[in-house]
């Protein structure tokens, strides 16, 4: 792979925890209750998170996507991290059963463009073959993301690559639900949902599947639902 990670100011760090799932319909009031008072101010709590971003798509399946991004791939490999995940809150043991259509990466960034965050988040999941990595990588860093940022409503497009160990980490947190693992992820903010379907019909153009890559057929814009910024006591440590 030839592509390097880039700065952006769109972006609190170099790493992210990006989970999707659905809730059970009698575990919704306690999922919100559990994620906006307990689980996101947990997460930040923890050194080297920087932000957590709550997404919501009603009536699409996965209905949330959750972004927790942090300085780089060692802090969600951190002894820290590893015990909160080995060590989960009565409620948070009692919340996870209710969910469903679990997918969960840790990721490190491999680009990103823009500076600023959107309201509206595209999400689509990669499938790609090996011998195609670094033809993706540059049709996205050199073509397609100039191309959306060109598009009024765009402001900012980033491509996540999974680490594999460190998502699959048997911790006492994760034995509790299934999830699958994407390889890649897109990201793409937008202001309005026009201009995330507009970069995404970008995306989704025919050079993509000539690189025989494959975008899961659940992608979707998702609307902020929740933010949160670790505290400057915590930013500090």
């Amino acid at each position: 792979m030839t592509m390097n990670a880039r700065s952006s100011t769109a972006l609190l760090g170099r790493g992210a925890v990006l989970v999707w799932n659905d809730i059970a319909p009698d575990g919704r009031e306690q999922f919100y209750d559990w994620h906006d008072k307990e689980h996101v101010p947990e997460r930040l709590a923890i050194a080297g998170f920087r932000r957590g971003r709550r997404f919501v798509r009603p009536g699409h399946s996965p209905e949330w996507l959750t972004m927790y991004e942090t300085d780089d791939l060692s802090v969600v490999m951190s002894p820290e991290y590893l015990a909160r995940l080995n060590a989960p809150t009565p409620t948070t043991q009692q919340t996870l059963k209710y969910f469903r259509n679990t997918s969960r990466a840790v990721c490190r960034v491999m680009h990103s463009v823009g500076s600023s965050t959107g309201g509206q988040m595209l999400a689509m999941r990669l499938s790609v073959p090996v011998d195609r990595i670094d033809a993706m990588c540059r049709h996205l860093s050199d073509d397609a993301f100039p191309r959306a940022m060109r598009l009024a409503g765009i402001v900012a497009c980033h491509l996540y690559a999974a680490d594999e160990h460190a998502s699959y980490i048997d911790t006492a947190e994760s034995s509790t639900r299934a999830f699958d693992v994407p390889a890649w992820v897109l990201l793409c903010e937008a202001t309005s949902p026009t201009a995330a379907d507009e970069a995404r019909r970008i995306f989704e153009g025919p050079e993509l599947a000539r690189l025989g890559v494959e975008v899961r057929a659940d992608a979707a814009t998702y609307a902020l639902e929740l933010c949160r910024l670790a505290d400057m006591h915590d930013a500090t440590r």
